[in-house]
């Protein structure tokens, strides 16, 4: 087969005619096989160097998304998958990216914690499972985790806490219950929680109290007698958190 002109893309791919076909082919795979010093060709050049450049494709796949941002090896394999490239041609781009530097673990990690902390309130452990699902271990996550000062976590649970008290509505115990279930779901430590916590004064709020039990007092007192109106306000103060209230006090 005749090789009959080459027609330039980009800087790095070339249109390649041969007979009546035409072969997208990338400028590496051009220099390696020689290509521009022959007339000829045979069908099995052809079906090799396609091959190779199909591989070379999918590397220049990563790269592409790597342009956008930093990438792990698992979200780049999934990228590729996604696009249909064989398991040959993934195993390809991810040795060659690997070799020429581009799958840094740990500036990956530190970028990612730098981030993370910066943008949202998260701890260390909602830190570490996230990561451990984009293909880390533990072991090099954590080394990375330990370079960052507590204080960063503390200073975090405080901004928290006193953003959520401006609009609490709830009682001490409850807010207290919320306010831990939500952070550690944040994947704080509870020990740097309940510091946190102790640094604020956070008591019932009186006219809260007020206001609830005037709107159980009219749900309950058109159903019921006087006793099973108190005993299911009271019931209903309990289980939110309320202790030691004296229900007389408000209903009188």
């Amino acid at each position: 087969m005749e090789i009959l002109k080459y027609q330039k893309i980009n800087n790095k791919e070339y249109k390649v005619y041969v007979n009546n076909d035409v072969y997208n082919l990338y400028t590496d795979i051009i220099i390696k096989y020689e290509l521009l010093r022959k007339k000829k060709i045979s069908a099995n050049e052809i079906a090799t160097i396609l091959k190779e450049n199909s591989k070379l494709k999918a590397y220049y796949e990563c790269l592409k998304s790597l342009n956008t941002k930093l990438r792990t090896k698992k979200e780049l394999i999934n990228i590729l998958k996604k696009k249909s490239y064989s398991e040959e041609e993934i195993l390809y781009a991810i040795n060659k990216l690997a070799k020429e530097g581009y799958l840094n673990n740990k500036l990956y990690i530190e970028a990612y914690i730098h981030d993370s902390l910066t943008l949202n309130t998260v701890g260390a452990k909602k830190i570490l499972t996230d990561l451990e699902k984009l293909g880390f271990e533990a072991k090099e996550i954590n080394k990375e985790l330990d370079n960052v000062d507590n204080q960063i976590y503390l200073n975090k649970i405080e901004n928290y806490i006193s953003k959520k008290l401006k609009a609490n509505k709830k009682s001490a115990n409850e807010f207290k219950q919320k306010i831990t279930y939500d952070l550690i779901n944040k994947g704080f430590n509870k020990t740097d929680i309940d510091t946190c916590l102790a640094k604020f004064n956070i008591v019932d709020n009186e006219q809260e109290i007020s206001k609830l039990i005037n709107k159980l007092y009219t749900k309950y007192i058109s159903k019921y007698d006087l006793f099973t109106t108190k005993l299911k306000i009271k019931t209903y103060l309990y289980q939110k958190g309320y202790n030691n209230i004296n229900l007389d006090n408000y209903i009188n």
